[in-house]
């Protein structure tokens, strides 16, 4: 095992950005994805179940009604998708994008504890989930790739942060 492990951390894959782009590029498919299902009559009803139960977003339909609420959350997800595209360049608004992934992922991942009837009662009940449960605890999933890109993000901004004084001291010190 140890000889394999040596051989996969030599290879480009393994060294390079990949986990970190491809994780991104999904991101902005899925935010992509989403968004476009909520413009949809019956997606916005479809979301009724979701909305009236999540702690942090339970106010969007007495706010804007259930098409306004599909609408707003469908917006908020085009949004950051796009945001999250320039990500790719722009290391500041991949943060914004990444902080804005990871409030979008909290407030789907805390519907998961109030969610009715979340077993499914022909299967026996736990540990079988009915769907629209189970299509919410892919957001788990979702989260922890959304603090991944933070993290990255952070980073890679922070980097460039430091090479760009190193930059302008290098300027000022050079005669």
């Amino acid at each position: 095992m140890d000889q394999l492990i040596a051989k996969l951390s030599k290879l480009d894959i393994v060294r390079g950005d990949l986990d970190y782009h491809l994780i991104r590029a999904t991101m902005v498919i899925l935010f992509f994805f989403f968004s476009c299902q909520k413009w949809f009559d019956y997606e916005a009803h479809a979301l009724v179940p979701f909305i009236s139960h999540g702690p942090l977003i339970f106010w969007l339909i007495p706010a804007f009604g259930i098409r306004g609420a599909a609408f707003f959350l469908g917006s908020v997800e085009l949004l950051f998708g796009c945001i999250m595209f320039l990500g790719f360049w722009n290391k500041k608004l991949g943060v914004l994008a990444a902080l804005g992934s990871c409030a979008t992922y909290v407030g789907t991942v805390t519907i998961i504890p109030f969610f009715p009837e979340p077993w499914a009662a022909p299967a026996g009940g736990f540990p079988a989930a009915t769907l629209p449960f189970l299509f919410l605890v892919k957001d788990i999933v979702l989260l922890a790739a959304s603090v991944y890109l933070l993290k990255q993000d952070i980073l890679r901004a922070s980097n460039t942060e430091r090479l760009h004084e190193m930059k302008i001291v290098q300027r000022e010190a050079t005669p």
